[in-house]
């Protein structure tokens, strides 16, 4: 079989540019260490859960997110035809804590002894036949279009696969991205099948390891991913990592901005309750509450469009056009009152919608931050102090965005979405330089004439 070196593969710009966001958000952790350690504690432990549940559910594990939760807490076993299904969570959650432990040794990282050790904690009670051992018989996989190897020659691709991590990590060989390095890893023992069973919860396994090590956190491959993850496999086999890459990317910036959130919440949550105790009422806190999550409902309504519409896009069968929608986390509802309040805060990105088109790209990154007023103000209606989801723009090459108010010759028209008395209006630029509103205009409106407004206007002209 091929077996291709990490530094071989070749990433396109849409990677390229997810990488860049990763590292931000990795420097953005870095800036706050050491994080609190209860924030960490309570991260890991809620990360550890939903890890284990949904490494064990893309392999067909029907246990639920609670009860994965509570078996990993306890430490119990249930009877019956789930036993087996419980001693899985059980062996994966000891799994990802000795990953941890490995950290804090140079030498584990290509240890052939250690990766066998790993997969017989993962087996015990649930396997005991096979577990701490390669395969010694043929795989066949059902419906998958490569098969893996025979098993006379997995000695030698696990040997090939320990030497490439070796390589890596000598002084003058060239540094790769921990991620690039993570997802080979992962896409390595996959190919290699090297036990009858586990192998996907090891290569996950493996993966996260590296990304731990690389001061990154762990991706979580959800199980609504299967598809996309096992397609982006496929293509890894074909030769393009570029869609495993995206993936794991995402679940991996998924991660770090838990521990953001969770920092910045405790953070600016240590003197709230005694504060807010002093000012306002029980009715007041409630009212607020509702506000908020009316709020927070029609801000994901939004991105839901941006993303559907990007998803029929690059679904067409277009090879020159691609529209990708990619997340950030709301803002909480401190961030919303403060923003709200008329101050701009930090780290506020909804949702970036990048498009490109043959060699052309360019990004627009939907921002919140209190609402511009303008002369069109009064006739629409628009009082009170209110969170605007702004628009900027990111050109190929350029670190910073620009907001599109301070654009004179942006072509697309709109400005500031706003959400109101359970309406979402719409201010863009008129042709006369003016700005208006459009009132109570529908989510997938927005999303497709903006859309079309950077396709036509900016990238086919």
């Amino acid at each position: 079989m091929q077996f291709t070196n990490p530094s071989e593969w070749s990433l396109d710009e849409a990677t390229l540019g997810l990488l860049a966001d990763l590292d931000e958000s990795a420097h953005q952790i870095n800036d706050l260490r050491p994080l609190d350690p209860a924030v960490l504690r309570q991260v890991k432990e809620k990360l550890l859960g939903e890890r284990v549940f949904s490494s064990n559910a893309i392999e067909g594990n029907t246990l639920t997110l609670r009860e994965t939760t509570l078996i990993l807490q306890t430490g119990s076993i249930l009877s019956g035809p789930r036993r087996r299904e419980a001693q899985e969570a059980l062996n994966l959650g000891d799994a990802y804590r000795q990953i941890e432990q490995y950290l804090e040794s140079p030498n584990d990282f290509w240890n052939q002894t250690t990766f066998l050790e790993l997969h017989r904690k993962l087996m015990t009670s649930v396997n005991d036949d096979l577990a701490g051992r390669y395969r010694a018989c043929d795989v066949m996989l059902p419906g998958a279009m490569y098969q893996p190897p025979g098993s006379h020659l997995v000695d030698e691709l696990m040997n090939r696969f320990y030497q490439i991590l070796m390589e890596t990590g000598l002084p003058e060989a060239k540094p790769l991205h921990p991620l690039v390095l993570a997802v080979w890893v992962h896409w390595a023992i996959a190919r290699i099948h090297p036990f009858e069973d586990g192998n996907g919860r090891m290569a996950r396994l493996w993966q996260d390891l590296i990304l731990l090590r690389g001061r990154l956190t762990a991706a979580i491959i959800r199980p609504e991913d299967r598809k996309t993850y096992y397609d982006s496999l496929t293509a890894a086999d074909d030769g393009d990592c570029n869609p495993l890459m995206q993936l794991v990317c995402r679940r991996v910036q998924d991660t770090l901005q838990v521990y953001l959130t969770a920092q910045e919440e405790a953070d600016e949550l240590k003197d709230w309750a005694s504060d807010l105790a002093g000012e306002v009422t029980t009715r007041d806190v409630q009212r607020r509450r509702l506000d908020y999550e009316r709020w927070r409902h029609a801000a994901e309504r939004i991105r839901d469009a941006f993303e559907r519409c990007a998803t029929l896009i690059s679904n067409s069968g277009s090879r020159t056009l691609q529209v990708q929608v990619h997340r950030y986390d709301l803002i909480d509802q401190s961030v919303w009152e403060r923003i709200g309040a008329g101050d701009w805060a930090r780290r506020t990105w909804f949702f970036r919608v990048w498009f490109r088109h043959e060699r052309q790209t360019v990004s627009y990154i939907f921002v919140f931050g209190p609402h511009v007023p303008t002369d069109a103000d009064e006739a629409a209606n628009v009082r009170g102090a209110l969170v605007g989801l702004h628009v900027s723009e990111q050109n190929p090459g350029d670190e910073r965005s620009v907001l599109l108010e301070d654009l004179k010759d942006s072509p697309t028209s709109c400005r500031e979405l706003i959400f109101m008395d359970k309406k979402l209006l719409r201010r863009r630029k008129a042709c006369d330089g003016n700005f208006e509103y459009d009132d109570n205009v529908s989510t997938v409106q927005v999303a497709k004439e903006f859309i079309e407004d950077v396709i036509s206007k900016k990238l086919i002209l």
